[in-house]
């Protein structure tokens, strides 16, 4: 019995090791494939694995962190940067392929009067308390139609929306939302907005535009903050 329990340790010990190489694996080659359209992919798997080994990530404790000592934290900026437009990317990518008549009948777009300001994808209100601790994130959608309301599952890949986490981490997403004071909490709202579409010879979307909160850039414009906008295509994101 005794030998048995000994092997049964030495299987769980190798089976960590085991997943451990995995992790180094995986990280090695999304480094490598940095700036391909797959190093997000593997990524996402990398984080994945890693939290069934029940190791926290940096989203983890980016979700519910402070958003003045996420600020704070200048060593994960760029990567912060990175997750939301990743996370815009994988909105824009939906909409590829679609003719100008689906946009307009799926989600109520005119591709071909879109003003200056863009048209809303939806809106996430972040309500912190006066310390700057997340209190809970709301969702709305243009006009409340329903035909948005998935966006964050395709940005998220889940099928739940989860109101005690963040989803936008970077330091444009935090400094220049809109700001509402509620009592003694602070509610902040960030719109995800569509600024244009081109199409193809066969009249469907081939690259869209999209970016958080537009107006910032004219009203509060910060050359130290990198604006959070990208330009999907089918071969990955600018």
């Amino acid at each position: 019995m005794f030998r048995e329990i000994g092997d049964m340790k030495r299987q769980k010990g190798q089976g960590i090791v085991e997943y451990a190489l995995l992790l180094a694996f995986i990280l090695a080659i999304a480094i490598a494939l940095q700036g391909s359209g797959l190093d997000s992919a593997i990524a996402g798997t990398f984080n994945r694995v890693a939290q069934s080994l029940g190791f926290e990530t940096s989203e983890d404790q980016w979700k519910t962190m402070n958003a003045n000592d996420l600020l704070n934290d200048t060593a994960s900026a760029e990567a912060r940067l990175k997750h939301d437009k990743d996370f815009l990317a994988d909105i824009g990518t939906h909409f590829l392929g679609l003719t100008a008549s689906e946009l307009q009948s799926k989600y109520n777009i005119n591709s071909n009067k879109i003003p200056n300001g863009g048209v809303l994808v939806g809106h996430l209100t972040e309500e912190r308390d006066a310390d700057g601790n997340l209190i809970s994130t709301n969702h709305d959608t243009n006009g409340g139609s329903n035909k948005t309301k998935d966006f964050y599952a395709w940005a998220t890949g889940s099928s739940e929306y989860d109101n005690t986490r963040r989803y936008l981490y970077s330091d444009y997403a935090l400094k220049h939302a809109q700001d509402d004071y509620n009592g003694n909490g602070k509610t902040t709202g960030n719109g995800i907005k569509i600024m244009g579409f081109t199409f193809d010879d066969n009249n469907q979307v081939n690259s869209v535009h999209l970016i958080v909160n537009p107006l910032s850039l004219v009203n509060n414009p910060d050359p130290t903050t990198p604006h959070l906008e990208v330009t999907v295509t089918k071969n990955g994101y600018q």
